[in-house]
């Protein structure tokens, strides 16, 4: 089998390889002599595939040359899958008993898709709730253990020691995103499982998986996994109804993207065959990128987005921080439940909010700020 195509690195081609055969249970081939363990352990843990490589790989340690290191994570990545699904089942058993719709998106429900539950790490477990379930929602889950983290623009994020997050959405998409009202009806398209629990048709799951990437690569870009993901959602749902996705896509603008991801796709792990050279920019930029963009190319890809509609770098700034930091009432009363009672305190809770960010680093404040003025000639 052919292991290096095109331009990417030999590390970058091996793994693709690797991961290939695993989809589709072929041998794996050896790793080349001239490929350090290390290099293919740092490529895939920025890609958060260390487990399912590992898997790959172990089979082929006939001399113990793995890291010692990649057995330890990997081990961890397990226990870590195994608590996620048990926290997902009891955290949905716990929001429906009480009279709470649920939606689990993302990986809540791919990750039982791939050929092995460890194939697909995930930080966070990804839950939908209606907007005025939140502040219950977020009662019942701290009498269960989890404490709050941070709210977010369309989420609140709990956390559970030792391994596991959840992030409680009170909408598909932020309110900054150009596609947010596509999922303004979302409870509509949802289909009732269970009393209280609710999943997308796979074609609507399929759909939000493309405006989720899209989301991703305007902010900074995106790693392997997202690409795989693709496959795995096709694979698993043959009879899916092509028509209407690539419908709705084209009527979202994500057309052109849906193809050249599925061609990508095709080519990594499914033929094996060379990506066009039309889309090798968009392979390196991937391979470059890893699992989740740095904040710095993040903050720069965003300001880049709006200074083509604030060519003002004045406004461009304001355009970009006051959605961030002064948050709406309906979501800071969910950090800050004394705004339930008495709304009228919100400018003071920004001004804590803005305080509390700046002492505890809160979402990388300072590292954000450093960001954004320090990259400001590459803004525009």
């Amino acid at each position: 089998m052919e292991i290096y195509t095109d331009t990417l690195t030999k590390t970058e081609n091996y793994i693709i390889c690797l991961i290939r055969c695993l989809m589709w249970d072929q041998p794996v081939p050896p790793v080349p002599q001239d490929l350090p363990c290390r290099q293919l352990l740092d490529f895939s843990r920025r890609h958060s595939i260390e487990a399912l490589v590992f898997r790959g790989l172990r089979p082929l340690d006939k001399n113990g040359q793995i890291n010692a290191q990649w057995q330890t994570r990997a081990d961890i990545a397990l226990a870590q899958s195994i608590v996620q699904l048990q926290e997902r089942d009891n955290v949905i058993a716990a929001l429906t008993a009480a009279g709470i719709d649920v939606l689990p998106i993302k990986g809540c429900w791919l990750k039982e898709l791939y050929p092995d539950i460890n194939d697909r790490q995930m930080s966070d477990l990804d839950m939908l709730i209606h907007p005025k379930d939140a502040l219950p929602a977020g009662k019942l889950l701290k009498k269960l253990g989890w404490q709050q983290s941070e709210v977010c623009y369309l989420h609140t994020t709990y956390k559970k020691p030792p391994y596991t997050a959840l992030e409680l959405h009170t909408s598909m998409l932020p309110d900054i995103d150009e596609h947010r009202h596509y999922y303004d009806n979302v409870w509509d398209k949802a289909q009732k499982q269970a009393p209280g629990l609710y999943r997308l048709k796979p074609e609507d799951e399929y759909i939000y998986y493309f405006l989720h990437l899209n989301k991703h690569l305007n902010e900074g870009g995106t790693g392997l996994r997202s690409v795989l993901d693709s496959l795995i959602y096709q694979r698993s749902f043959p009879e899916m109804d092509k028509a209407y996705v690539n419908s709705e896509l084209d009527r979202l603008g994500l057309g052109t993207l849906r193809q050249q991801v599925e061609v990508l796709c095709r080519c990594w792990f499914e033929s094996g065959e060379p990506v066009p050279e039309e889309l090798q920019p968009m392979a390196r930029a991937i391979c470059d990128c890893g699992s989740l963009a740095s904040l710095e190319s993040r903050t720069r890809k965003r300001m880049e987005k709006l200074g083509r509609k604030y060519p003002n770098p004045i406004i461009r700034f304001f355009a970009y921080s006051l959605p961030r930091f002064f948050r709406p009432l309906s979501e800071m009363r969910r950090r800050y439940p004394i705004l339930d009672k008495l709304p009228v305190l919100l400018p003071v809770f920004w001004v804590v909010r803005l305080i509390s960010m700046m002492i505890h680093n809160e979402k990388g404040f300072w590292q954000h700020l450093r960001s954004l003025f320090g990259k400001g000639e590459s803004h525009g």
